[in-house]
């Protein structure tokens, strides 16, 4: 943890790599004024594998780290193969030793496990592989795919309500397994858009029911980290504050004047 930082939440906060349009490198160095952990978000496969040392940080800032694997991942070659694909990133954070790893689950159970098995293989533990909620994988399915592949969950509250999922609040396993959040709105003031599709946008600009889930993950579950995925600095101090005010007991100002 960065020195001096005083944290109201008894879990750890953290914010993308990505906050500013700049290189990871540079948005690490200038989080560690801020939070105290940053998730590398590694999205693209091949660019990402392209990195060089002016890219990534090459020294911790006092930070930890997690990281965010490809969205873009080959399964077609089946989970080892996946895994050998995007193993190269793995090697060029090993120095920041990330604590977890956060993955779109793949379309099977068994691509999954043939992935951990490959990542066990070098020595890292498949419980730092954490699943995360998607369009194709509702939170239950997650958690069912965690359960029997023995790995966490990271569960994203703007997908949640952009799609209409729900949480398997009765399964002791939800808390057991679920040790990240991604909270942001999934819609601006202009409200939900046309069809399904949405974007990262301040906590001010959550609906009274977005808060009220929001309010239930906090207080019902015990994340490692809680990740504000929003990618400006002026969203990211918003809503810095909008869970300063939840960790209070206090209702945070709805007002949501995020148009982007």
């Amino acid at each position: 943890m960065i020195q001096n930082y005083k944290s109201p939440f008894p879990w750890r906060l953290a914010a993308p790599s990505c906050v500013w349009p700049e290189t990871a490198l540079v948005n690490c160095r200038r989080l560690a004024r801020t939070v105290p952990e940053v998730g590398l978000y590694l999205l693209e496969l091949d660019s990402c594998l392209a990195y060089g040392p002016d890219d990534l940080p090459q020294k911790t800032y006092g930070l930890a780290y997690h990281l965010h694997l490809p969205f873009d991942l080959p399964w077609e070659r089946g989970g080892t193969g996946a895994f050998t694909a995007m193993e190269g990133l793995l090697t060029k954070t090993a120095h920041l030793s990330p604590w977890a790893m956060v993955l779109h689950p793949p379309g099977s159970l068994t691509e999954l496990e043939d992935f951990l098995a490959a990542l066990a293989v070098t020595g890292r533990d498949p419980a730092s592989l954490l699943l995360e909620n998607t369009e194709q994988s509702s939170p239950e399915e997650v958690l069912d795919m965690a359960e029997a592949a023995g790995c966490g969950v990271c569960l994203d509250l703007g997908h949640m309500l952009a799609l209409g999922q729900t949480l398997p609040t009765a399964r002791e396993e939800l808390v057991a397994r679920t040790r990240m959040l991604h909270v942001y709105s999934p819609f601006g003031a202009e409200g939900p858009p046309p069809g399904r599709s949405h974007a990262h946008r301040t906590l001010t600009c959550l609906s009274p029911e977005g808060r009220d889930v929001l309010v239930w993950m906090l207080a019902n579950l015990r994340p490692r980290t809680v990740v504000l995925e929003v990618f400006a600095p002026f969203h990211l101090v918003e809503s810095m504050a909008v869970l300063e005010a939840l960790a209070d007991g206090k209702t945070p100002d709805p007002a949501c004047g995020d148009k982007a």
